[in-house]
This record gives structure tokens, sequence and C-alpha cells, in this order.
């Protein structure tokens, strides 16, 4: 004789069981997703190039190319940071695009483009509780920002020697120029972020 309880107790198991399996393909996929390969990031990162380039072409904005327009010239880059046929190429050929004849042979000035500064620099500030391990059940607790700033700079130095091509003796040398970029990430009341930037600024 099968007694009503028996019935309930094995419709309620078959619930039970269903949602059980519905929980671990939940799971399942769940955790597909997060197992999900995530491109890494380029290095350095499309920031950092941003912040480089910018303020190179700045730096070489505010050179002194006056006297150099009237002579053809041969030139040469030294640079101890950065990508080196990318630097080289863009300082020959920014010369060229504002007015700077540049020659292989017989050049009747030898110029030596010295990039003597390229790099980036971050640093923060944060008013409220930064991130921690919360002890005894070693939890971690996220950033709680009231005010935080996110500050990365780039800055490049140039500076152009030029020599007589017969004498190698110093004919020219205007000082040294500088260009500075920045992008500078905000965060007020722990939700609303913006961005401060000039990286999209062409001169």
């Amino acid at each position: 004789m099968i007694h009503a309880h028996s019935l309930r107790w094995c419709g309620d198991g078959a619930i039970v069981r269903n949602l059980l399996t519905r929980a671990l393909l939940a799971t399942l996929l769940l955790g597909g997703c997060s197992l999900s390969a995530v491109p890494p990031p380029t290095l350095p990162s499309g920031v950092t190039q941003q912040l480089l380039m910018r303020s190179l072409e700045r730096a070489l904005g505010q050179l002194d190319i006056e006297k150099l327009k009237t002579q053809s010239v041969a030139v040469e880059v030294f640079h101890h940071a950065g990508p080196e046929a990318l630097i080289k190429e863009l300082v020959v050929t920014w010369l060229r695009a504002h007015g700077v004849r540049t020659v292989s042979d017989s050049p009747d000035l030898k110029i030596k483009a010295f990039s003597s500064v390229l790099g980036t620099d971050s640093d923060q500030t944060l008013i409220g509780i930064p991130a921690f391990m919360a002890p005894v059940v070693n939890v971690p607790v996220p950033e709680i920002a009231l005010y935080k700033v996110q500050r990365n700079r780039g800055v490049a130095e140039v500076r152009l020697y030029g020599f007589d091509a017969k004498t190698d003796a110093v004919v020219n040398a205007p000082p040294p120029a500088t260009g500075r970029a920045k992008y500078d990430k905000y965060t007020v009341l722990l939700f609303i972020g913006f961005t401060l930037s000039d990286v999209d600024k062409h001169d």
C-alpha cells in the first residue's frame, strides 16, 4: 500500500533533483564564462604609447629650426628609451614636414638630435579607505574612494646640435625643448568617475 506522504516525497524529490541539476548547470556556465580566455593588454599600454608620442611631438614643436631650413642637412637621432626605429623616423619625418631639407650625401650641415628624455610617470592620491584583506576571515575588502585621482604623465626632451659638414665644428646649438602630456582618472564618492586628458590633442 502506497501512502500519500510517500507520493508527496517522491514528487518533492523530483523537484529537488531538478533544482539541483539546474543549479549545477548554471554553475558550470558561470565557471565557463569566468575561465574564458581574455586577451592580455599590450605592453606598453595604449595610453602609455599615447603619452610618449604626444610628449615627443610637443617637444619637437618647441624646437627652433628656422636656421635649418636654409641648408641641406643630414640627421642622426640618438636616444636611450622607447622604440628606436619609430622615434628616429618620427624625428626625421617631422623635420621634413616642417621645411627642413634632409639629405644622405654632401649635406651643408650635420644634425645630431638627442632624445635625452622619453618616458612616463604615475602616482595617485586617495581620500578614503584602500583595499585590504579582512583579518581572521581573510576576505578582500574593496577600496572605498571618497576622492581619488590617478595621474599619468608623459615627458620628452629633445635637443639638436648642428655641425659643419666639413670641419665638424658646432655651429648651431639651440636650447633643449620639452614636451608633456597627461592622462588623469578621477573617482568621486565611490561611483562618479571621469577623465581629464590631452593625449587626443595633436599639435
